[in-house]
C-alpha cells in the first residue's frame, strides 16, 4: 500500500481519513439505494474533483444506472470561486422523465449546482436529487438543497480524495487542509 509520506507532508492537517470517508459513502448509498429501489438512476456528475466520490459511491448501488458526465467550474485554478460557472454540456443527453441524481464533490457558495440544477430542471426530469461528499457551512450566494451528503465541514478549502489545488493532490486517500 502507498504511503502518501511525500503528499501529506504539504498537508497543514487531515480533515477525513480514508476510512472516515469509506464508511460515510457506504451509507450514502444504502440510502440511495433505498430511495430509488426498482428504478434506473440518471446520474449526472461534475467531473474531474467528483470521480473518486462518485466511483466509490455507484460501485455500491445495486441498480440501473446510466452515467452522464459534465465539466463545471467557477474556480478556474484558484482556492475560490470567480462567480462565473463554465460548463461543458454533452451532447445530445436527453434528461425528459428521467430520475436524475446530481453527483458533486463539495458544495461551496451553490452557485455551480445552482446553475446546474436550473439547467437541468429545464429539461424537465421525472425527479432531481442532489448528493455532495462536502457541504462547506458558509454564507451562500445561490440556495441548492441537497438531498444526501457526506460530512459538513467547515469554510476551508481542502484537496484529496479527488478534489485538487492546480491539478496535485486528487489521488489522496484522504481530504485535508494545505498547508499556507
Amino acid at each position: 500500500m502507498t504511503s502518501f509520506t511525500g503528499i501529506l507532508s504539504d498537508l497543514d492537517r487531515v480533515l477525513l481519513s480514508a476510512e472516515e470517508i469509506h464508511d460515510r459513502v457506504a451509507n450514502m448509498a444504502a440510502q440511495i439505494q433505498r430511495d430509488y429501489e426498482g428504478k434506473v438512476i440518471t446520474v449526472v456528475v461534475l467531473m474531474d474533483g467528483a470521480l473518486f466520490f462518485v466511483a466509490d459511491l455507484l460501485r455500491q448501488i445495486d441498480l440501473p444506472i446510466r452515467l452522464v458526465t459534465l465539466g463545471a467550474s467557477s474556480y478556474h485554478g484558484g482556492t475560490q470561486s470567480t462567480g462565473q460557472v463554465a460548463i461543458q454540456w454533452p451532447a445530445g443527453a436527453d434528461f425528459v422523465n428521467q430520475d436524475i441524481l446530481l453527483l458533486d464533490d463539495i458544495l461551496d457558495t451553490g452557485l455551480t449546482l445552482s446553475a446546474l440544477r436550473e439547467r437541468l430542471m429545464a429539461e424537465k426530469p421525472a425527479t432531481l436529487r442532489a448528493a455532495v461528499l462536502l457541504d462547506k457551512k458558509r454564507p451562500r450566494s445561490h440556495d441548492c438543497p441537497l438531498d444526501y451528503c457526506g460530512f459538513e465541514i467547515a469554510d476551508e478549502f481542502v484537496v484529496g480524495y479527488g478534489m485538487d489545488y492546480q491539478g496535485r493532490f486528487r489521488n489522496l486517500p484522504c481530504i485535508g487542509i494545505l498547508k499556507p
